[in-house]
Formats: structure tokens, C-alpha cells, sequence
């Protein structure tokens, strides 16, 4: 091999050693001591106006708390239900309109099997206003958690409005950034 090709194969090796480094690190594996994550490449961040990319950072903060929320109170619901009513509680407690919604929304999602989809758990494909009709709609099984049905309700509604904005590419204000961050707080020590 000549040297300029010994070259090209190492700079080659290096270029595919640091996108599979790049990888691993954007999965939260840290791969240098000392380095601290950043949710932005590097693509992106010589690419987008630094203003987009602020306010997309900042969002996304946001968005990890609805996340959080969304999901936390989806296994709780599992849970509780599972415990209470059974295996079969999704056909047994869910409104037929949330299970259609569902249902649909899976059957749509799976003709694109090259995308990745919300797993195989119906209440996967339930949106915000979907969790709070079931847990009203089997208010017995969580009244003695959630202090009445217009706390959820309110909450649910409050963060629905906000997650709506986030998903659409919207900024949210300070105040309903604090509105999310209060709402987390007094979720989470509901729940316990």
C-alpha cells in the first residue's frame, strides 16, 4: 500500500471511529472523561440559526417533563388497573372511543415498518385527554391517589395545551414553562 493510501485508510478509520464515538455518546454513553453531553450535533449546530437552536434546547427541556409525565402516568394506570381488574383491564375499563382511537392510530403507524413505532401496548397510542378519560372513567380505582377528578383534569388539560405548542415547533412562555415544572411537582407527590 502507498503511503497516500495508507493515509486516506487511516483518516477513513478515524472519520468511522468518531461517528461510531458520536453514536454511542448521543445514546448518554460518555465517551470521554470530562466531555459533557450535548444534545445538538455538530451538523446541526453550524447549519441553524443559533437563535432556532437556543430556543429548540430550551423545549427540549420542556419536553422531557411532558415525556416524563405522559409516561409515568401511563404505567401508572397499568399498574393500577392491572392490580385491580385484571390482565384484560384495556378491554374491560378503556371507553370504547379511546380503544378505537388506539386502535386506529397503531394500525396507521404499522403500515410504516421502517419507522420505529410506540410499542406494542395499546395505551402506547393514548394521548393526554385518553389517560384522564380512563382514570374518570374508573374514578374507584384512583380516588384514593388523585385528590378528585377536576385536579386531573385541569392539569391534563393545562399540559395538553402546552405539549400541543412543544410538538408543533411553538416557544413556550416562562410562565407556562413554570406552570409545566409546578404541575410535575404536584403530580409526582400525588403519586407518591
Amino acid at each position: 500500500m502507498s503511503t497516500v493510501e495508507n493515509l486516506k485508510s487511516f483518516v477513513f478509520n478515524a472519520m468511522l471511529i468518531e461517528d461510531s464515538l458520536f453514536s454511542i455518546q448521543k445514546r448518554g454513553v460518555p465517551v470521554k472523561e470530562g466531555i459533557e453531553q450535548q444534545p445538538v450535533s455538530r451538523i446541526v449546530s453550524t447549519e441553524y440559526n443559533p437563535l432556532l437552536i437556543q430556543q429548540a434546547l430550551d423545549m427540549s427541556s420542556v419536553y422531557t417533563i411532558l415525556f416524563c409525565i405522559e409516561n409515568t402516568l401511563r404505567d401508572f394506570i397499568v399498574q393500577r388497573l392491572s392490580e385491580r381488574k385484571g390482565l384484560d383491564w384495556w378491554d374491560t375499563c378503556v371507553p370504547k372511543k379511546v380503544q378505537d382511537e388506539a386502535n386506529k392510530l397503531k394500525a396507521r403507524e404499522d403500515q410504516n415498518k421502517y419507522l420505529s413505532t410506540r410499542g406494542d401496548s395499546l395505551i402506547n397510542y393514548t394521548m393526554l385527554d385518553n389517560l384522564t378519560q380512563i382514570v374518570t372513567n374508573n374514578w374507584d380505582d384512583f380516588s384514593d391517589i388523585i385528590p378528585n377528578q377536576s385536579w386531573i383534569q385541569s392539569r391534563m388539560h393545562d399540559l395538553t395545551m402546552c405539549r400541543n405548542v412543544i410538538m408543533h415547533t411553538g416557544v413556550l412562555s416562562r410562565y407556562d414553562i413554570d406552570r409545566i415544572e409546578s404541575i410535575s411537582r404536584d403530580f409526582m407527590s400525588q403519586l407518591g
